[in-house]
């Protein structure tokens, strides 16, 4: 199910922690919220193959997760481009799976613009190496869009 505004995810997911996907053409980064919607933390790095809508399934139980968050680009112009379609389509596939198995969780799309710059920047200092960096960005961009998400839901709660 797909939800259009902030204050109603908000009450979707009210004490329920949600999970932040990050979704690119190979690997999708997850971070995850507590349940008061305070803290984002990277959870892991989940490649796209037919694993994935297992691994997201397996998330949804052990974490008891009320809702998910999909980071999508818009660009400069904030519109959507052929990536923003892509993920779309991607959220689109899993909602109906979580669907077909009794999994009702709302979705909702956060502008995910420059997180990844930004999650390379703050991952310098823990990976020095650029290899291993690379290994862990997709789920620190996760987080960073999920903290994006809970500031601005904060401020919506004013």
């Amino acid at each position: 199910m797909f939800v259009h505004n902030i204050k109603e995810f908000k009450k979707k997911t009210n004490k329920k922690k949600i999970i932040c996907l990050d979704c690119g053409k190979k690997k999708v980064g997850v971070a995850i919220s507590d349940e008061g919607h305070k803290i984002s933390m990277p959870k892991e790095t989940i490649h796209r193959n037919k694993e994935f809508n297992k691994k997201i399934i397996n998330i949804i139980n052990d974490f008891n997760i009320g809702g998910i968050l999909v980071g999508i680009p818009r660009g400069e112009e904030k519109k959507l481009n052929k990536m923003s379609q892509f993920i779309i389509d991607i959220t689109k596939n899993l909602d109906l799976h979580l669907r077909n198995i009794n999994i009702n969780v709302p979705f909702f799309f956060w502008d995910e613009d420059f997180t990844s710059i930004e999650a390379e920047q703050s991952t310098m200092e823990l990976f020095k190496n650029k290899k291993k960096q690379k290994l862990f960005i997709d789920k620190f961009a996760a987080k960073v869009i999920l903290e994006d998400f809970i500031n601005n839901s904060l401020k919506a709660d004013e």
